[in-house]
Order: structure tokens, then sequence, then C-alpha cells
């Protein structure tokens, strides 16, 4: 179990599904353009737990090949959705200010929002006190955020990032520090 909400993006193996899993993240994201539908399914019935989704950078992407929980895109990619899907909206503290309204009227389409924020100033923590109040709020955790100061923010969680294997099988874990340190003990 971990301390909070864990989001794991760019999974593109089966090694680094079921070790997330095991550590009880709450979403997987594979890289639609990685990850063809057959090798997604393949994963996908081999883990349980955590919610499945693809990653698209391209709003004309035909997913309808993916059976998933949700879709992680770009606020732009986003607004260029017409279906009913459930998404996880990347974004940056600027996009929020400048779409609130447009979110706030297609929330019940977003499972959460998850924030790219370059340093956590008084500005960006305004911001994410704020969205919190309307979604659920993933903030991506980089080398320069300390994971106790993100912690400390009233937000679901974090989001992270994986990387492929060298070989089948064989694959380093940088993820596992941090997901150590969520552990409860």
């Amino acid at each position: 179990m971990l301390k909070t909400k864990v989001k794991i993006s760019n999974v593109t193996n089966l090694s680094e599904a079921r070790y997330c899993a095991g550590m009880g993240v709450d979403y997987l994201s594979f890289p639609a353009g990685a990850v063809d539908p057959e090798k997604y399914q393949e994963i996908t019935g081999w883990v349980a737990g955590p919610q499945f989704g693809i990653s698209i950078n391209d709003s004309n992407f035909s997913w309808n090949k993916y059976t998933v929980d949700f879709i992680e895109t770009s606020l732009k990619d986003f607004f260029n959705q017409t279906d009913n899907t459930k998404y996880i909206i990347r974004l940056t503290p600027e996009e929020w200010t400048k779409q609130k309204e447009n979110l706030l009227l297609r929330k019940d389409r977003i499972t959460a929002l998850d924030f790219n924020v370059s340093q956590l100033d008084t500005h960006s923590e305004t911001i994410l006190r704020e969205s919190a109040s309307h979604f659920e709020v993933l903030v991506t955790k980089t080398d320069s955020i300390l994971l106790n100061h993100l912690l400390a923010l009233p937000i679901a969680g974090i989001s992270l990032a994986g990387n492929p294997e060298s070989k089948p099988g064989l694959k380093e874990y940088p993820l596992a520090e941090i997901l150590e340190q969520l552990e409860v003990e």
C-alpha cells in the first residue's frame, strides 16, 4: 500500500507493469505509439489492480482497439475529443489558469489532472490547491521537486514515468526508490 495515489506513464513491458501493480500503483499508462493493441492486451491480461490507459499525443489517433479505463493526453488534444471516455490530462499551471472554466464544463470526462510543474513556488501551489478542490490532481515528480514537499500538498498523488527494458526480463527500476519511499510501513 502506498501513501498516495501513483500514476506510472510510459509503461512498455510486462516486467514493469507487474512490478508497479505489485507495489500498489493506481494507474498504468502505456504509450500508444510504442505498445500496439495486441501487446497492450497481453500485458494488461497478466496484471491486476491498477486502472489501465494509453497515452496519446495526437487527437486523431485511433485508440478504439484498446480496452482502456482512461486516455492520457495533453490539454489541447483533450479538447479535440468528442467521445465519452475518461481522461487524465497533462497540463501546466498556466494552462489551468487559461482553461479552468472549459475543464469544469467537462468535469464528468476527467479522471485526473496531471500537472507538470517545473518548481513548486507560491503561484504553482495556489493553482494546485485550487484545481484539487474540483479534480483529482496528480503532480509529475521531477528531480527538482522533493517527494516530502509533494506529499504535504492537498493533491491526490504523483505521476512518474517508466523506462524500457534493455532486454526482455532485464531491467533497472529507477522507480523502485520512490515507490519504496511511498510504501506505508
